[in-house]
């Protein structure tokens, strides 16, 4: 027998989420086909088999965590006793790519032990229900990335209950205390924990419960992240297309005539940001929680708020100031069909200064969207739609639409967000002044 460990699979990585097994128990498998596809916080990873076997056991369901060096599949590979982790020995790839361990950016740190629980008195049943602290404990087993959320938000983790193998507390339990509630997955019952538990009743009719794993509980956390870390505040006004509606099909038929690809509104909306950020240099900066300092971005790495099958992602298109209104039109097509395609490197995804978010050919009038965290601002750009306006006295029709940003308020005060908009405001309403700037 043989048992798998997971292995060591980036800088700081310590435990994974099993997002799905690519084979079952009974079954046979060969060198290096792929067992089990991992989400850590910095990637999605499939784990291949380091030798041929057939699956014995299964240790972990979908949506599980498990520890680095953990044991997660037993092969039955034809020897005796069980074999060691295979950390430096196996290839780790996502999706077709395969990485070497000599290409990993780092090890990950090894488990912190787990600190003794002294045993709780058995006390007489009251008579009521009685809310009481949590028992004090030793050192609190926690993942450096659970540690820095609990820094982030403020949270004493010995406060804190931990539903993870033993007493370990996971991220889910930081921002599950933090919202005053206790996260699913304990064993402990919430009396005497000082949290109340709420389980959702059961409807009259049809439904289904879709467990929430993989990608879709990273942007839950990241969003539950932002919301609770950012105090936000939102602006919203209009802004006349019409000048650039009509200097846009003027290029695109331009380019059509060369064969070139068309230009959507969103080059010459980044590059009016970051005209706009030389008045206002601290709408393009990130808040270090763990310094308190603001760190003033003097580049412009752009975020695309991106839907995909997948779930929501952030493309990221760099050097802004750097690259011409066709350039960038042509990165945003590379960039966004990339991270749809499930092909996006690590830079695609990484180090974005300011995020915007473009719902307008869906439609809505405006949004007021959560900021991508650790930036302090993000700009919502919605509809474009003609309609009657008041013009010099006379009611002429125009192509209008909202831009609708959000705020960290600890950064921005509302007197600077309403001027950072305006300067937005003037630059796309005028874009041969857009144009004469850049």
């Amino acid at each position: 027998m043989f048992e798998f460990k997971l292995p060591d699979i980036g800088e700081g990585v310590v435990e994974g989420e099993i997002v799905s097994w690519k084979v079952a128990v009974g079954q046979a498998v060969a060198e290096d086909q792929p067992l089990v596809e991992v989400m850590t916080d910095k990637a999605t990873v499939e784990i291949p088999s380091p030798r041929a076997g057939t699956v014995v056991a299964l240790n972990g369901g979908e949506g599980d965590v498990v520890n680095v060096g953990a044991t997660i599949v037993v092969l039955d590979d034809g020897t005796n006793g069980a074999g060691g982790p295979i950390n430096g020995t196996s290839d780790v790839g996502t999706g077709t790519e395969r990485l070497s361990p000599d290409e990993l950016p780092g090890k990950a740190a090894a488990p912190e032990p787990v600190a003794p629980v002294a045993p709780e008195p058995v006390a007489p049943e009251p008579a009521s229900p009685v809310v009481a602290p949590p028992p004090p404990r030793g050192k609190v087993l926690a993942t450096p990335a659970t540690r820095k959320v609990a820094r982030e938000l403020g949270i004493d983790l010995a406060q804190v209950p931990g539903t993870g193998p033993s007493g370990r507390v996971t991220k889910s339990d930081v921002v599950a205390f933090s919202e005053g509630r206790r996260a699913f997955g304990g064993d402990s019952g919430e009396a005497g924990l000082g949290f109340t538990h709420s389980p959702v009743p059961p409807g009259t009719g049809p439904e289904r419960r879709v467990k929430v794993i993989g990608l879709r509980r990273k942007i839950s956390e990241a969003m539950v992240r932002s919301s609770l870390t950012i105090p936000h505040f939102s602006y919203v006004d209009e802004v006349d297309f019409t000048e650039l509606v009509g200097l846009r099909k003027r290029i695109n038929a331009d380019l059509a005539a060369r064969g070139e690809g068309k230009v959507s509104y969103l080059p010459f909306i980044m590059k009016a940001c970051w005209i706009a950020f030389r008045d206002f240099p601290h709408v393009n900066s990130l808040y270090d929680n763990t310094t308190g300092e603001i760190v003033v971005k003097e580049y412009f790495n752009c975020g695309l708020a991106t839907d995909t099958p997948n779930g929501l992602f952030v493309s990221v298109v760099r050097d802004i100031p750097g690259r011409t209104i066709t350039e960038l039109a042509q990165d945003i097509r590379d960039v966004t069909t990339r991270v749809r395609e499930g092909k996006a490197a690590r830079e695609d995804l990484t180090d974005a200064t300011f995020t915007i978010t473009s719902i307008g050919n869906i439609g809505g009038l405006f949004a007021t969207p959560i900021i991508n965290y650790p930036e302090v601002a993000i700009l919502g750009v919605n509809k474009i739609v003609e309609r009657p306006v008041v013009r010099d006295g006379e009611v002429v029709v125009r192509h209008m639409t909202h831009l609708s940003p959000s705020f960290d308020h600890r950064v921005i005060d509302g007197a600077v967000g309403a001027r950072f908009v305006t300067r937005l405001k003037g630059l796309l309403e005028n874009p041969g002044l857009l144009l004469a700037s850049l």
